[in-house]
């Protein structure tokens, strides 16, 4: 996104969360960690791509970055100047608008020309320059505030001029400046974190390219390998090289941030975080939130472990959890990966493009876009008419650019000719959606470019993307001819089994790191890490962990100090709006099967919201889109109501089968044995009546009537004469 100073962060990303991880801050960034659809190359945490070497470049001290005095030393000075000038907080502000949209499009031009040139590294390190003054210029903004018009701050009734305050404060206090003595302990393990390799599986040796993985290497194992041996080295092997190597850094980290937030009056940094939701409740509203849709949670939680055992016997014996490292993601954030094996219709995997559509990467564009014409908005197709398909590699991030101008807006696009519709419409629209929000909120003033907190992007931008998808839709676009009961419930469950893992993470990972910020007592860290993910998620670790290791530390965001709760809250808020748009489009059936294409009064009704940006609270925007104030689970649920039947009858025939096991395995056995010795009698008697006894001794009864034993008759480990049966296998 545009770090520009009181822009949202910009450009928007379509990725899974964990390509999200290399952008720096709270971006609008796409999940689409499919499996079961075309895979396409898109690393999820999403995390090695053209950012990690700009990444690097800020954090390695050997780096030489070129300056530029045509525009870093002139901002540098426009600042400067602004702070020294005697003049009102009114003029002040509109002095910094002007001078931050200068900052927004010379970053946002640095940034396109680096990711349509990524092996430029004069184009990288100019990018990788900017992006640092604009957060350094985002951090005095604030800070000349403070220093200079403090009373004006606190004597103001002007609601106004309050809102832009708080965004100032909200966006100045939660920058990242690589290399500053503020964020020592941060760019230590940002660095730890960015340099990770480990040795391959089975390698004898590891020091040769072959005998060392990356992490886009392991992400990729653990999307596609079924070994569990490997797969629990790999989990183990990456955490110990950043959790491990992480967690002598962490204390001095949590204590300095600490710090910090306290000098902003915050009572500790997850409340500083927090202060961005606008919610002086925001910790009770996640609970409440997490505790509606868990029992959701559960049964598709419960529905993956059962349909996994039939897998992994040995690796799911012990409890009701799932081990993390069979969920076909190095985090066990995301599910889509083991679609294929949880898929409740196998026979109807995934809707198949109709043979004589050939499809390409500007048709999908244009599908979205005709989509949002329908709605009533504007075109933007000029943010794609260059596209064109193109071969996917690793370093390649699809991206949507708001240039700062209010005339220009770029996406870039990484994908050769489609073959999966589903996750091709998605990403397309997401990428559209984004741009969309920018062109609506395109006039007002700088500092309200964005969403009104930091989910609403991408909730907003996720809702034509999830239409678009679904298979009901998809025929009347005319692109699938497969659709039905089981179409759709696969088509549910793929879609849930990437949200709703995703929201479970989220809670759990910034629960855990609000009570390390706000509890000074909390020593056992990783075990406290541990007791949420089994609590509240039912997913635990592959092998023993302790208080050396500090697993949460794996994660980008961790270490970068990046709040992660937006995804639980993003993506209530799509299928809420979804909601209220259906009930405008007068649809009465189930809300899956829903489409407000052609409908404008739902069109309207999404404009209206985005067009305020962040010039008003969530609560208002909430409200001109809904007629509602608070966040619900209502649509949410209801969208997955299909699924959620279907994931309660398959799980208590699962619950059925092992009782009905148990029941009949005693009689099973009895018959086994009962047979076992008729077949041994059979085979004595026999071999008696071959060697010519009477009736009696026919069946080895002697004089006294007692039965010979069989082994005394047969001398040990010789071969049976009758049909070549061995007394030892008997």
């Amino acid at each position: 996104m545009a770090t520009c100073v009181q822009f949202p962060t910009n450009p928007t990303s379509d990725m899974s969360v964990d390509d999200r991880s290399l952008q720096k801050g709270n971006k609008t960034l796409e999940q689409s960690d499919e499996s079961g659809h075309e895979i396409e190359t898109d690393i999820e945490e999403k995390d090695k791509k053209f950012l990690d070497d700009a990444m690097r470049t800020v954090l390695d001290p050997n780096s030489v970055i070129t300056k530029n005095t045509d525009f870093v030393d002139t901002f540098k000075q426009q600042l400067d100047a602004l702070d020294k000038e005697n003049i009102t907080l009114e003029t002040f502000m509109e002095k910094m608008d002007k001078l931050s949209l200068d900052v927004c499009k010379t970053s946002q031009e640095s940034l396109w020309a680096y990711v349509t040139d990524i092996n430029n590294e004069i184009k990288k390190n100019r990018m990788v320059r900017i992006a640092a003054e604009e957060d350094e210029i985002k951090k005095q903004y604030w800070n000349i505030i403070k220093k200079k018009y403090l009373d004006k701050i606190q004597l103001t009734n002007d609601s106004k001029l309050k809102r832009k305050l708080r965004i100032i404060k909200e966006r100045g206090t939660n920058v990242q400046m690589p290399q500053s003595k503020q964020r020592e302990e941060i760019d230590m393990m940002q660095r730890i974190w960015s340099r990770v390799t480990v040795c391959a599986y089975n390698a004898t040796t590891c020091n040769t390219d072959e005998s060392v993985k990356t992490m886009s290497d392991v992400i990729s194992i653990f999307k596609t390998s079924n070994d569990t041996k490997e797969l629990s080295y790999y989990w183990k092997a990456y955490r110990d090289t950043t959790g491990k190597k992480i967690r002598p850094v962490f204390k001095d980290y949590v204590t300095r941030m600490n710090r910090v937030a306290e000098l902003e009056n915050f009572t500790d940094a997850g409340d500083m975080w927090r202060y961005a939701f606008e919610d002086d409740n925001f910790v009770q509203t996640v609970d409440r939130i997490w505790h509606e849709i868990k029992p959701f949670y559960d049964q598709l939680h419960n529905y993956v472990r059962a349909k996994l055992q039939q897998y992994y016997t040995k690796d799911m014996q012990n409890d009701s959890t799932i081990p993390a490292h069979i969920l076909g993601n190095l985090w066990a954030q995301e599910w889509q990966a083991i679609y294929p094996k949880v898929a409740a219709y196998p026979n109807h995997m995934v809707p198949k493009l109709l043979t004589n559509v050939n499809m390409h990467s500007k048709d999908l564009f244009d599908t979205v876009d005709k989509f949002h014409q329908s709605l009533g908005f504007e075109s933007a197709n000029d943010s794609y008419k260059n596209i064109r398909d193109t071969m996917t590699t690793a370093n390649c991030l699809p991206s949507s650019h708001d240039m700062c101008d209010g005339v220009n807006y770029k996406i870039k696009w990484c994908g050769e000719k489609v073959t999966d519709v589903v996750v091709g419409l998605s990403r397309a629209a997401r990428l559209l959606g984004h741009v969309q929000y920018f062109k609506h909120y395109r006039r007002l003033p700088p500092l309200y470019r964005d969403g009104p907190n930091p989910a609403f992007h991408d909730a907003v931008s996720d809702i034509v993307a999830v239409q678009l998808s679904a298979p009901e839709n998809l025929k009347k676009m005319g692109l699938v001819n497969e659709t039905g009961p089981e179409v759709t419930v696969n088509h549910l469950l793929w879609l849930a089994l990437e949200k709703f893992p995703l929201m479970a993470y989220a809670y759990v990972l910034d629960k855990w790191r609000w009570d390390v910020f706000g509890n000074n007592s909390l020593e056992n860290w990783n075990q406290h890490w541990w007791d949420l993910r089994i609590n509240e998620t039912g997913v635990s670790s592959p092998v023993p962990r302790n208080e050396s290791d500090l697993d949460p530390a794996a994660k980008y965001h961790v270490v970068s100090h990046v709040q992660y709760i937006t995804y639980l809250i993003s993506h209530v808020l799509e299928f809420q709006i979804m909601s209220s748009l259906c009930k405008q489009a007068n649809h009465t059936g189930p809300l899956h099967e829903c489409s407000i294409r052609g409908v404008k009064e739902a069109g309207k009704l999404l404009s209206d919201g985005m067009a305020l940006g962040a010039s008003e609270d969530w609560r208002t925007v909430l409200k001109t889109m809904t007629g509602e104030t608070e966040l619900s689970t209502k649509g949410i649920l209801e969208y997955f109501s299909p699924l959620e039947l279907f994931l309660k009858e398959a799980n208590s025939k699962f619950t059925q089968e092992p009782k009905d096991m148990d029941q009949s395995a005693p009689i099973i056995v009895g018959l086994i044995v009962l047979l076992l010795t008729l077949l041994i009698v059979v085979l004595y008697c026999l071999k008696k009546y071959r060697a010519g006894g009477g009736i009696l001794s026919v069946c080895g009864l002697s004089k006294n009537g007692s039965l010979d034993i069989v082994t005394n008759e047969i001398p040990q480990g010789k071969h049976n004469e009758v049909d070549g049966i061995h007394e030892e296998k008997v």
